[in-house]
């Protein structure tokens, strides 16, 4: 497990939703492994799953594997954090799935609730922000202030993804 101590508070106004479809994007291909299914792959070829969340405050990924390819999926995993692809196919793609996820998420009261607390916060606050982002948020706004989201990508994963905020757990 690790915990990189950013969440969607940390996203930028122009850009709801960063931090969340950041998760989704360090599983879609990485310098050393660029076959955006080769970690879900090797992970349920060898008895292992993983998945991740975005909170206000941290972004958490997690996985388990069968004790003997833990040296291997461990390898696949650091890559996420080392050396991202952030392709502009697998970007449109996984903006689709965020957009998909929020529409999900708006039939379930547990978010609902979610989403009136975050509206009675102070506007200037980042907790009032909306942190899974959309299609909106994360592909029409910025497109029309003439944000390249990629780009936006990369500086936010330069920016918080470093080893001296993250936290690592590993139980074998």
């Amino acid at each position: 497990c690790l915990d990189t101590k950013v969440g969607s508070m940390a996203d930028p106004v122009d850009t709801q939703g960063i931090a969340h479809f950041l998760e989704h994007m360090l599983f879609m291909g990485t310098k050393k492994y660029p076959d955006e299914n080769e970690y879900s792959k090797f992970l349920s070829a060898h008895g292992g799953m993983s998945n991740a969340y975005t909170d206000s405050e941290d972004t958490v990924y997690f996985f388990d594997v069968n004790q003997e390819h833990l040296e291997g999926a461990l390898d696949r995993f650091a890559q996420f954090f080392i050396e991202p692809l952030f392709t502009q196919s697998a970007t449109d793609r996984e903006m689709n799935a965020v957009n998909s996820e929020n529409a999900k998420n708006q039939q379930t009261d547990v978010w609902r609730q979610m989403q009136l607390k975050k509206s009675l916060a102070r506007p200037d606050h980042p907790f009032h922000n909306f942190g899974t982002g959309n299609n909106t948020t994360l592909r029409d706004a910025p497109k029309e202030a003439g944000i390249d989201l990629r780009a936006r990508l990369l500086a936010f994963h330069a920016k918080y993804y470093s080893s001296n905020v993250m936290r690592l757990c590993i139980i074998g």
